[in-house]
Formats: C-alpha cells, structure tokens, sequence
C-alpha cells in the first residue's frame, strides 16, 4: 500500500463508515419498533382475558399463538442488527488501521 492508495483510503472510508453507522442506527431503531409491537400485542391479548394461565409459563403458551409472528419478527431484526453492527465496526477498525499507517508513513 503506497501513499496514495492510503490517502484514498483516508477519504472514502469515513463516508463508508457514516453509511454504516446510518444502517446500524436504522435497524436498531426498527428492532426497538418490533419490541414495542410485540408487547402492545401481549398487553392486548392479557387485556382481552385471552391469558387465564396461573403461572408465567402457562402465561407464555395461551400468548404464543396471537404473538408468534411478532415474535419471529424480532429474532429476524436482531439477526439484522447484529449484522449491521459488523459491518460497522469493520469500517471503524479499518478507518484506524489506516490512521495508523498514515502516521507510520509519516516516520518513515
């Protein structure tokens, strides 16, 4: 990697990271959404005297039914969030790896 190759690099990789943090806070954002829906849907169903189960796990099986897709919508978002949060601090890691190299350029 030669000077210019980092340098190029210095300049493109803080826009990459700012779009990766944009998706980051997006699905986090969207994952926080999915909770709340989640349990408004809970309260609604409790609120309807759907649940009549005397203990939490009897609670969670008579909730199940009216809850199962909000349920496997948020293990998909948190999936994506996990994923988003990767490409994001491998941006963050590169953008310090070149700061580094820069400066070591720099000394040498």
């Amino acid at each position: 990697m030669n000077r210019s190759d980092v340098i190029l690099e210095l300049q493109l990789v803080p826009e990459l990271l700012k779009q990766a943090e944009a998706i980051y806070v997006d699905a986090v954002t969207e994952l926080a959404w999915a909770k709340h829906q989640l349990l408004s849907k809970e309260y609604e169903v409790i609120g309807d005297g759907l649940v009549t189960g005397k203990n939490d796990l009897q609670r969670q099986a008579e909730i199940w039914p009216y809850t199962k897709d909000l349920q496997q919508q948020v293990l998909r978002m948190e999936a994506s969030v996990e994923h988003t949060k990767i490409e994001f601090h491998f941006y963050k890691r590169k953008l310090e790896n070149l700061q580094t190299i820069a400066k070591l350029m720099t000394i040498l």
